[in-house]
């Protein structure tokens, strides 16, 4: 039963990682200087369901694969991460400086699903 929820818990963190991947790609689209229309609806709704709901799908297969207190320490701050993603756009107006590490916010959540998803594929092997 642990194995299956150690490859859950790989699947999950894989499918986070392949998310923030398909914002990049529906942010860039969005973007008129590449040909978009300048609409970013797809890319928030993605952002605020899909990604949302595997970045907790992250932190609850971590603490059922029982993967240790920094695992499940480093997957609650990916969900935090996820949170102030979130929350960033919102001050574009007030706050445009703090807003605009959207996309800076972006890569360490890329980056903190990779080390995640690496060391969760491991344990799921081992």
């Amino acid at each position: 039963m642990e194995r299956l929820a150690r490859q859950a818990h790989a699947v999950a963190a894989m499918l986070f990682v392949v998310g923030v991947a398909v914002q990049v790609f529906l942010a860039g689209a969005a973007l008129t200087q590449l040909g978009g229309l300048g609409d970013f609806r797809t890319h928030a709704d993605f952002g605020y369901t899909v990604v949302g709901v595997l970045a907790l799908a992250v932190l609850l297969t971590a603490i059922g694969a029982r993967v240790g207190r920094r695992a499940v320490a480093a997957t609650f701050g990916l969900l935090v991460l996820y949170v102030i993603q979130t929350a960033l756009p919102a001050l574009r107006s007030g706050a445009p400086l703090i807003a605009a590490l959207h996309p800076l916010n972006a890569v360490l959540l890329f980056t903190l699903g990779g080390i995640i998803a690496t060391r969760a594929i491991r344990a799921a092997a081992a």
